[in-house]
């Protein structure tokens, strides 16, 4: 077992300053990608990395990769996580992981430690929704599930992705052909804040993630007809917002009939934003969230037709599209069952875990193994200016994480990792 412990101080230091490059515009602590500050977030993440030994270099989708070679290679262990952030976002999202990877790298070093496996950190572009309606994007051109559509999608500005991923000097064509090759990669860990309540709740320090939930995003757009709020009868009108109105309260309803699912509406419009006029258009995008793939596609018809009902009764034209269509992907063993028992030898509690939110770890795991540790959110706030994890907390995760590599790296390729 080993006896390497995280040095906080340095750790708390970086996260620190890492998460004060911040759009000075926007509240919260906001960094997100497309933007000189994500730039920035990964420049710093580099420069850190290359200080701790790392070979490192920016691939075609503008993933950060370092790599600390191995005694054998030809085998690699592969960490990361992102610095990007939501409009508002917190502190914690992201970056503890990647800082916690980097930790890893510099213990492994000043222990003189060496593994077999090549052990590549990633720090992956744009994980956060963007307003092109992706995320995960640099897994995603890793992966290869990236085309030529994806470049075309425009934002609300009529921008195209193409034209915009220059700007975070991204070549379009180099995006294309980032394709990463995965068939060496024995695992791929993330660490990461819970960023939801249940470890907190529990009284338990690790979270090992077994399932990561399933996403269907959808827009819709309602056109009706434009006419004046005080003289147009109630029961004459065809008011788009009205029949937006009953799609976001079927949202909620849908979402309340499972088990641990969810469904949010996150940009609604209508037009024209005025008072004393009865809406002629209106759309909703929002989403559906959970562990069982038959209940998304379950809600997904039924909000089709909910939607579809709610502008039957009032005359109004509906547009459903279904923009996303992520299912849950369960985690892999023996990866899972390495971080388990490892959290149990370091006398860490732990929990059994259904990650409710979206990871980089999620896209990967169709090409590789993959496990995830989660460390407590304090009140379970995240995607907020109060997003907080302590330092004590953090650590044993990054313990967990060290001692899951040097597992993994020791045992044999076909079996399961023990050490």
């Amino acid at each position: 077992m080993s006896t390497i412990t995280p040095v906080g101080e340095r750790f708390h230091a970086e996260l620190t300053e890492l998460s004060t490059l911040v759009d000075s515009d926007r509240p919260g602590w906001t960094r997100r990608a497309l933007s000189e500050v994500d730039i920035a977030g990964r420049d710093y993440a580099r420069r850190l990395m290359k200080q701790a030994g790392l070979a490192t270099r920016v691939d075609g989708a503008g993933n950060v990769i370092g790599v600390l070679p191995g005694r054998v290679g030809g085998r690699e262990i592969m960490l990361g996580s992102h610095t990007d952030t939501v409009d508002g976002g917190g502190r914690f999202d992201g970056i503890t992981g990647v800082l916690g990877a980097i930790e890893v790298v510099r213990l492994l070093q000043e222990n003189n430690v060496g593994l077999d496996h090549d052990l590549v950190i990633v720090v992956f572009f744009n994980e956060e929704p963007n307003d092109f309606g992706f995320f995960c994007v640099g897994s995603r051109a890793m992966t290869g599930i990236v085309d030529r559509t994806t470049l075309a999608t425009t934002d609300l500005a009529g921008r195209s992705l193409a034209e915009t991923l220059p700007d975070s000097g991204i070549d379009p064509e180099a995006f294309l052909d980032a394709r990463y090759d995965f068939s060496k990669v024995t695992a791929f860990l993330e660490l990461h804040i819970e960023q939801g309540p249940e470890l907190e709740r529990m009284g338990k320090q690790i979270g090992v993630v077994e399932t990561i939930t399933g996403i269907n995003h959808f827009k819709a757009l309602f056109t009706g007809r434009q006419d004046h709020a005080g003289t147009t009868p109630m029961d004459v009108r065809a008011d788009a917002g009205c029949a937006a109105a009953g799609t976001v309260l079927a949202v909620e309803s849908i979402a309340e009939s499972g088990t641990n699912t969810r469904g949010t509406s996150g940009h609604i419009q209508f037009t024209p934003e005025a008072v004393n006029v009865v809406s002629a258009n209106a759309s909703v995008e929002g989403e559906f969230r959970g562990p069982d793939g038959s209940w998304l596609n379950e809600a997904q018809r039924r909000l089709t037709d909910a939607a579809d009902d709610q502008g039957a009764k009032r005359g109004v034209r509906v547009e459903m599209e279904w923009t996303t269509d992520d299912a849950p992907v369960p985690l892999h063993e023996p990866i899972t069952s390495t971080i388990a028992e490892v959290a149990d030898d370091l006398g860490q509690t732990r929990a059994t875990m259904f990650s409710g939110a979206g990871h980089d770890a999620g896209i990967i795991a169709a090409e590789t193994q993959v496990g995830m540790i989660f460390v407590p959110s304090h009140d379970g706030r995240s995607h907020c200016p109060e997003e907080f994890t302590e330092l004590d907390d953090i650590l044993p995760g990054i313990e967990v994480l060290l001692e899951s590599v040097l597992r993994i790296d020791a045992a044999p390729r076909s079996g399961a990792p023990s050490r």
